[in-house]
């Protein structure tokens, strides 16, 4: 019994010893450089989507604003987020959030992360961890028109129509042809009673 007691306090001892669960590799800061000129092509597709009147040329602009967001910057959590891209597009959200909240976790200065584990939150009806992933989205990149419009969407569903409309209207400023935004904007304005501007 004595010998029986000795190994079981030895196991717990060694169990003890054991990781809780398996260390994620260290994050890899992304590279001060790469950063620097996302930060300026980012800038320069803004101005050029401000200055353009050309629907086909303003969707070109907007398809290369998404692809420079999509990049961290870091392999491996450019990695993960295909990995949750191709869950949502397999109709997975659930089995996509794990993902998202490695990412997060591992790159909180991504605001690309939080936005897609705020679009999947949206999409579980989960409104408030939604809304408070998109605050921090919009605090790393305020231009950010899909977070305002799902922001918007949020509002929408929370019956809070003034805040919506302001979220579409901020949305809009930044990125004139957003879908959706033409029509929703007058909707919102119709649904408080408030004239067009």
């Amino acid at each position: 019994m004595r010998v029986r007691g000795l190994l079981g306090m030895l196991a717990l001892a060694l169990l003890a010893l054991l990781p809780a669960r398996a260390a994620e590799p260290p994050l890899v800061p992304a590279n001060p450089t790469e950063l620097e000129r996302r930060a300026v092509r980012l800038e320069a597709l803004f101005a050029r989507l401000a200055n353009t009147n050309d629907a086909d040329e303003a969707d070109t602009i907007v398809e290369e604003i998404w692809r420079v967001w999509l990049q961290s910057g870091r392999p491996e959590i450019d990695a993960l987020m295909q990995q949750a891209l191709a869950l949502l597009q397999a109709g997975e959200a659930q089995a996509a959030m794990p993902v998202l909240d490695s990412i997060v976790e591992r790159a909180p200065d991504w605001a690309e992360g939080w936005n897609k584990r705020a679009t999947v939150l949206y999409v579980l009806d989960e409104y408030d961890r939604s809304l408070a992933d998109i605050d921090k989205v919009l605090a790393l990149e305020p231009r950010h028109f899909g977070a305002l419009a799902g922001r918007g969407l949020i509002h929408i569903a929370k019956e809070n129509y003034r805040a919506a409309l302001d979220d579409y209207r901020r949305a809009r400023a930044v990125n004139p042809f957003l879908q959706g935004a033409a029509a929703m904007i007058p909707a919102l304005e119709r649904r408080i009673g408030e004239r067009p501007l």
